[in-house]
């Protein structure tokens, strides 16, 4: 049987797009949102265009009001609700570094969204090691935390683990991979069912897909058949004909999703992977298990 998107009522958020995290946090819904400098700040600069202003923003999602903008200089920003508590995990640029040169991760917390901690040190990186986003989940014992790494070992963007009880100290758990050997990235992780499902990104000739694999033991993986990917670029559709006309959208990245309504939720970034990107929104009637499921039915 020929395999069909289960996604319904797609639509374009914002013609600029950004990695973002959508949250729920004393009954209010939220989005986390990354913000590129030379994106939203300098429309139509090269990306790397004052990138010491990059950072990240948190927006109530039904008034589409800005809250706050906790850092700047800070980027690959996600989050995660703990009892009454949002706790921010972020790439640090540093001080005098060149673009994307990061060297370790940071947590802060706040428990009204205005007011954020100071930065702790969760994650640096080993010699010669750059690091980039990251994911973090609950499995009912111990938080996980994804990152990516470009370790020389591996190819860049290798998803790496490590767990804690605490959601400070963290230990990088021995044989935890995914990706060292191909082209990953833009990861978001969940825990359903007994399984961690990682959504990612794969590139094969020109476009960028999200495609969903899953372990029991964060070892050993399955992933979902090659033709049933998580989203797929519509090739037809400019992304942002103002600032890029002629762009067509090849990239379909960065997927977060958040159950709501009886509905998921999954928010995207179109574009061309080089500078160009929307955000998009779509639904699936039903909860994160059963849409996760789906993709690894026989």
């Amino acid at each position: 049987m020929k395999w069909k998107s289960p996604w319904q009522n797609l639509r374009v958020v914002r013609r600029a797009g950004s990695e973002v995290t959508p949250f729920c946090f004393k009954g209010k819904y939220y989005l986390l949102e990354n913000f590129l400098a030379s994106v939203f700040l300098y429309p139509g600069q090269p990306v790397q265009y004052r990138f010491q202003e990059d950072g990240f923003l948190i927006r109530e999602l039904d008034s589409d009001r800005i809250i706050s903008i906790p850092l700047l200089n800070h980027y690959f920003a996600s989050a995660l609700v703990v009892n009454d508590t949002v706790i921010v995990f972020a790439a640090d640029y540093g001080e005098n570094q060149p673009w994307w040169h990061i060297k370790r991760l940071i947590t802060i917390t706040s428990k009204d969204l205005v007011t954020w901690s100071e930065p702790r040190e969760i994650v640096t990186a080993d010699a010669g090691e750059k690091l980039f986003n990251s994911t973090v989940v609950f499995d009912g014992k111990r938080y996980v935390l994804l990152y990516e790494s470009d370790n020389p070992k591996w190819v860049p963007f290798t998803f790496l683990f490590a767990e804690s009880t605490d959601l400070v100290n963290w230990r990088k758990i021995p044989g935890a991979i995914y990706g060292p050997s191909r082209y990953v990235g833009g990861p978001a992780m969940y825990y359903r069912g007994g399984f961690f499902y990682l959504l990612y990104l794969e590139h094969e000739g020109e476009i960028y897909e999200t495609r969903v694999t899953r372990s029991k033991n964060l070892i050993t993986w399955e992933d979902a058949p090659k033709d049933r990917p998580f989203l797929t670029p519509d090739r037809t559709h400019p992304t942002n004909p103002e600032l890029f006309p002629g762009v067509k959208d090849i990239n379909a990245s960065d997927a977060e999703m958040i159950e709501r309504d009886g509905k998921v939720f999954v928010w995207w970034n179109g574009g061309n992977q080089a500078g160009c990107s929307d955000l998009k929104c779509a639904e699936y009637p039903g909860t994160m298990q059963q849409l996760l499921e789906k993709f690894f039915e026989r």
